[in-house]
């Protein structure tokens, strides 16, 4: 559900930009995160971790999908692209040992499995994280 909620933002930039700054409200919402409980309550998530959960794990699909839906031509997307992984596989491991130790990996993987294994990151964590008082 949050892979397909996180698609329909990459399919509407300025939706996912604009829920960035605003707080959605409409039915819509609404219906989102009672999907979203119910899935977490499935899972036997306690109810105060699931309410604080949904929050994370709706940032996260929004913040994902504004950042890689910026304008996209296919020449500039590849530009960035290539700056970003040029400055990664050439970190100096003198002044940063652990981005050079790390870039095979900093790199790896499809952008779905990424998704997937934040979601799956985040749920585990709201799970296994009790609401401080």
């Amino acid at each position: 559900m949050l892979t397909s909620y996180t698609a329909v933002l990459f399919d509407h930039p300025g939706l996912a930009q604009s829920a960035l700054v605003s707080r959605p409200s409409g039915v819509h919402y609404v219906r989102l995160l009672e999907r979203l409980l119910a899935l977490l309550d499935e899972g036997e998530v306690p109810p105060g971790q699931a309410a604080w959960g949904v929050d994370l794990l709706l940032q996260y699909a929004t913040s994902t999908a504004a950042e890689h839906s910026a304008p996209n031509n296919s020449a500039d997307a590849d530009a960035r692209w290539s700056a970003l992984t040029d400055a990664i596989q050439n970190a100096n491991p003198q002044t940063h040992p652990l981005v050079a130790r790390h870039a095979t990996a900093l790199l790896a993987g499809e952008p779905s499995a990424r998704l997937s294994w934040g979601f799956r990151t985040l749920i585990t964590g709201i799970e296994n994280t009790p609401l401080t008082s």
